[in-house]
């Protein structure tokens, strides 16, 4: 390989979007995996959220796993959305992709942020306010590659789907 090209070239990077398109289906396996990784969350929700504030976030700790919990306010009816979501450090702000666990449309909390990008998260027991920054194509592949780096698992919700997942970063703004 010689020295021309972009840096993601000569890193063996692939150009594109943050997300590129899928290289090989998933197997059936991986599609029962995310079957019953999507039900849970959808039923044990708000015990996710419980047993997060109840132990300070130290029940994700456990799996070596950076969670917040994020409250966004609902675009439609104007009520607190509360969920557990995986994320990325970036300095002092969040990283957080909206994959919505390869599901075929983009989760609930990111309409949410879309209509009002300023939310509350509490991590390690500490809450406070956060302003959401969509990322702009370039820098959301930088993003996305360490998303993969860090938590592998998210290469499958990218196969499972033909969406690309908004990534988003959660700048601190205030307590809250």
């Amino acid at each position: 390989m010689s020295a021309s090209g972009t840096p993601d070239e000569r890193a063996g990077l692939p150009d594109g979007p943050a997300t590129p398109p899928a290289d090989r289906p998933l197997s059936r396996r991986e599609r029962l995996i995310l079957r019953l990784e999507r039900e849970a969350d959808l039923r044990l929700g708000p015990f996710g959220v419980w047993v997060f504030r109840r132990t300070n976030g130290r029940v994700a700790r456990l799996w070596k796993v950076d969670a917040l919990i994020l409250t966004t306010r609902g675009r439609r009816t104007g009520r607190e959305r509360t969920l557990v979501l995986r994320y990325f450090p970036d300095g002092d702000a969040m990283i957080v992709a909206a994959a919505n666990d390869g599901g075929p449309s983009h989760p609930g909390w990111y309409h949410n942020l879309s209509a009002d990008p300023v939310a509350r998260v509490e991590v390690n027991g500490r809450a406070f306010r956060v302003r959401a920054e969509e990322l702009p194509p370039d820098q959301a592949a930088v993003a996305w590659r360490h998303v993969v780096e860090v938590q592998p698992s998210y290469e499958r919700f990218r196969r499972a789907t033909d969406r690309t997942f908004p990534i988003l970063r959660l700048v601190p703004i205030g307590e809250g």
